[in-house]
């Protein structure tokens, strides 16, 4: 799937905010047209439509209202993704998002995740957006400049972009109270460590993973943060959105490194829930 191994994708990958002034290549636009063709449902069975936009007048000015989004520079374009903002239908749309930014970067093609409340936006039109829809984000895309532009990398250091919260902080062996080495793994610590430095919003990692080794299962966790609780924000609930993001590194990694397994509904039912902490899901490994 990738030309690049998919680990060296994830460690250099960094949000590009500032692109040449150049139109994407017919052959470009192909590849990524059929790219969102196969994209269309997630782990968790949700539909998720996708759709790429040529980047038209005033689809900068619309991102103004969104705080360092407006501060995206020469966008060639979008990828516009529709989806039911329901638990499911969220985590599908940032599995799918996540690995199409990373195929991008795999053709040479710089993006920036784009999250907020677009369904009342000149991109939730372009995509048709439906009464039972949200567009929970976009992503920009285009050929990125050379040189980082100043203000990119000042909103790169403030968000934290670089930072990452530690094994101890995020990965549990059979409960929360004891925490899980890289040591007691094979090459699931490079699944593992692929899902630590997947990005989030506000980079808060809101992920966690308690590892079953009797059953050779890891359950996965969402630890919420009331600043983005979709009941106080007015807009999708992003924090799905991260843990699907943080599958599709996990997924992505254990494909390249011949790991196999499903991911599917097998509540530990732990005793010792973090407070704030909802299960997910379960990565059940073959081998």
């Amino acid at each position: 799937m990738f030309q690049h191994r998919i680990q060296d994708l994830i460690r250099n990958r960094s949000s590009v905010r500032a692109y040449e002034k150049q139109m994407l290549s017919i052959e470009d636009v192909n590849k990524i047209d059929g790219l969102l063709s196969k994209f269309n449902k997630g782990p968790m069975g949700s539909s998720v439509r996708l759709q790429l936009t040529v980047s038209k007048t005033g689809d900068t000015e619309a991102l103004k209202g969104l705080g360092t989004y407006g501060m995206i520079r020469n966008p060639a374009g979008f990828v516009i993704g529709a989806v039911q903002p329901t638990d499911a239908g969220m985590i599908d749309f940032g599995y799918q998002m996540e690995s199409i930014i990373l195929t991008l970067m795999d053709m040479g093609i710089g993006t920036c995740w784009l999250g907020g409340s677009f369904k009342q936006s000149r991109f939730a039109e372009c995509i048709g957006v439906q009464h039972d829809e949200h567009v929970p984000a976009v992503i920009s895309l285009g050929y990125p400049t050379d040189k980082r532009h100043m203000m990119d990398r000042f909103v790169r250091f403030a968000a934290g972009s670089k930072k990452r919260k530690s094994w101890d902080d995020i990965f549990f062996q059979k409960d929360f109270k004891t925490t899980l080495s890289p040591k007691a793994l094979d090459s699931y610590s490079q699944v593992l460590e692929m899902m630590r430095l997947a990005p989030s919003a506000s980079n808060r990692q809101p992920w966690r993973i308690v590892h079953d080794p009797d059953k050779n299962m890891y359950h996965l966790f969402l630890l919420r943060s009331r600043a983005y609780d979709p009941k106080n924000v007015g807009m999708a609930d992003l924090q799905m959105a991260d843990m699907g993001i943080a599958m599709s590194h996990f997924s992505l990694t254990a494909v390249a490194l011949n790991r196999k397994g499903d991911w599917v509904v097998e509540d530990p039912k732990l005793e010792d829930l973090l407070s704030g902490t909802e299960y997910v899901i379960t990565w059940k490994a073959s081998h």
